[in-house]
């Protein structure tokens, strides 16, 4: 599965979904119109009872169809872009909380909710996104669960208590793979677009449910309206459940496949939809019928036709063949399976394993398909953290030494005055995390990035201001030398990403010039260059390889050192987000080129191609320090 090219087809599905959503709008403003016209006209009827001669039913009136478009249409639009404004703001949390959800904190001593948490780190940490925040649905007793997310750094993943308390360990994990899927190849910010268009139009229905159930003397009126709205809204509803139901069925049998793929175990996931089969996936929340292309398995009791998900019995019947695929493969010695470079660079570029210098010429690239360990190597990665500072990762205070402990110099001098800047709770966990890391010098910089993606998800539960102010914390510490290191540009880039709201750091589509694009590339293969390469001379040849196969228009000089600042490369980062994903993937090979210019890869050219991969909202599989 290629990340760019799912990325791309999402694009050029939300252009679909808007030709469906105005001929949705123009039916429902003619259906109300032909209503409104019937209505004056009866009543005109009625006033002249004297009249002998049947009312002409004008079948067009511009004036009163100008006001019906103008109050219906430009209701439904409202609704549509304070939705859609709502979710640039809040972006996947939004949709937990809609539905009633309860964030699980990383301290929690519930049992099935720490088993939870465990393996959405796992799985995140082998796709190569930041761990997603979790929710879950204390009301729902029936089994089900959804991903919603902007981008990457956004995501949430939300199950019911049901599927809590009743999925095993291999079946909840084959679930969040096919979860993570949703969010690696950009299906949940497909939907989350796809809520904000059709809320507008699903408001005409919900209205009149609510209005329906108004009860006393005089609720006679609002009932009758509520009937009429609601007969109205099926249009409406007509429209959306189509439009979801085109969108989604498709992705949900790549999702599965993907967790196949991802876990390496498909009894797991068939197990799962087994239980669903059994046990039911419908979710009661009054919310759920606008966002029921989320789910992992069909959220009501629908037709064919507006079934947004396909039949449980033909996902399972499909994951059989792919568990006999997945066999036949997992009994040949790995050297010896067919290779095909398209459908896996992993198995001929490595990426799973950064000490192989060809594996930076696929780079690009990790984002099609997961290794074929990344979870066992995830899980490996995870136990051999001290159980001591894993425990402090989970409460707030710990989480912030962790952080600390990632930007502390090896200069005492400097160190010193990084240690002042600490809170005082959190300098003890730093110094820990410093002193063990220390201790692994050869897996360093793939030790920081994890660490980063144990505590994104604590630090990410606390109020903005408090997320700021960590910010502002860790620039002091990389300052406190007087300079940037790249490992401390992509570990606060990385960060920051995580922390900021996805409306915080995102500049207009009208920004972008051609001209300032080719200075933000310039920019970044110029600090991958710098830092790869220690003479002048091959940081200079690694930088033009690059620069001649990126998307630049213009082959900018070398940039020198001095001016690649952390602001000047998170503005560029910003910048070069907003583009379209072939611009991004071609970037990413122009990154890749550069690292593996002179035969050999850093660590830091690993923490830079990680940094800048999570900026332009791709996801770089594990690897191997």
């Amino acid at each position: 599965m290629d990340f760019f090219a799912a990325q791309d087809r999402a694009r050029k599905n939300s252009r679909f979904l808007v030709f469906w959503f105005v001929l949705a709008v123009m039916c429902i403003i003619a259906v109300i119109y032909l209503c409104v016209s019937f209505g004056m006209t009866y009543k005109e009827a009625l006033l002249q009872t004297t009249r002998r001669t049947l009312p002409v039913f004008p079948f067009w009136d511009g004036t009163l169809f100008f006001w019906v478009f103008l109050l219906v249409g430009g209701g439904i639009a409202s609704v549509s872009l304070f939705k859609i404004w709502q979710i640039s703001r809040r972006g996947g949390a939004l949709i937990a909380e809609q539905l009633g959800g309860r964030m699980i904190t990383r301290n929690t001593n519930d049992p099935a909710e720490k088993r939870l948490l465990n393996v959405i780190d796992e799985m995140a940490i082998a796709a190569g996104v930041p761990a997603p925040l979790a929710f879950v649905l204390d009301a729902e007793t029936s089994m089900n669960a959804f991903a919603a997310g902007l981008s990457i750094q956004d995501s949430v993943i939300g199950v019911t208590r049901g599927l809590l308390d009743a999925m095993n360990r291999d079946e909840l994990q084959g679930v969040i793979g096919h979860e993570i899927s949703h969010i690696v190849n950009g299906d949940s910010r497909l939907y989350l677009r796809l809520v904000g268009v059709l809320s507008g139009i699903y408001a005409i229905t919900i209205a009149g449910r609510a209005l329906v159930q108004v009860r006393g003397k005089n609720a006679a009126p609002a009932v009758l309206s509520g009937l009429i709205l609601c007969v109205v809204g099926f249009i409406g509803f007509f429209f959306g459940r189509l439009i979801q139901a085109a969108v989604s069925r498709e992705r949900e049998y790549l999702a599965d496949a993907f967790s196949v793929q991802f876990t390496r175990h498909p009894a797991g996931l068939t197990a799962a939809l087994e239980k669903l089969r059994n046990s039911g996936s419908r979710i009661q929340h009054p919310q759920a019928v606008t966002i029921s292309h989320f789910f992992f398995g069909a959220s009501g009791s629908l037709s064919v036709l507006f079934a947004t998900h396909p039949p449980l019995a033909n996902r399972i019947r499909r994951l059989g063949g792919l568990s006999v695929q997945l066999e036949e493969t997992s009994q040949q010695p790995m050297d010896s399976r067919p290779l095909d470079p398209a459908a896996n660079p992993y198995a001929t570029a490595g990426i799973a394993s950064f000490s192989n210098a060809a594996a930076a010429t696929s780079a690009a690239s990790a984002a099609k398909e997961i290794p074929f360990d990344g979870v066992t190597q995830a899980q490996n990665l995870l136990a051999s953290l001290p159980v001591t500072l894993r425990q402090q990762a989970r409460e707030v205070t710990g989480a912030t030494g962790i952080i600390g402990g990632l930007f502390l110099s090896e200069q005492p001098d400097v160190r010193a005055r990084q240690e002042e800047e600490l809170p005082p709770a959190a300098l003890s966990t730093a110094q820990e995390l410093c002193q063990w890391m220390s201790s692994q010098p050869e897996k360093g910089a793939h030790y920081r990035i994890v660490w980063l993606d144990l505590v994104l998800p604590v630090l990410r539960e606390e109020p903005q201001v408090k997320r700021h102010q960590l910010l502002v914390l860790v620039a002091a510490l990389i300052h406190a030398d007087g300079h940037t290191t790249p490992s401390g540009f992509a570990l606060y880039s990385l960060l920051r990403n995580g922390l900021l709201s996805p409306s915080a750091h995102r500049f207009k589509r009208g920004e972008l010039r051609a001209n300032r694009l080719d200075q933000d590339i310039a920019s970044l293969l110029a600090l991958i260059a710098h830092a790869g390469h220690e003479s002048p001379e091959a940081a200079k040849a690694a930088y033009q390889a690059a620069i001649a196969c990126s998307p630049a228009r213009t082959p900018l000089p070398l940039p020198e050192k001095t001016v690649l600042s952390l602001t000047v490369i998170s503005q560029a980062l910003a910048h070069l987000a907003l583009a379209t994903p072939p611009y991004r993937k071609k970037l990413l090979d122009a990154c890749a080129t550069a690292i593996c210019h002179d035969g050999k890869i850093t660590p830091v050219e690993n923490e830079l191609l990680r940094a800048f991969a999570q900026n332009l909202d791709c996801p770089v599989p594990l690897a191997e320090g």
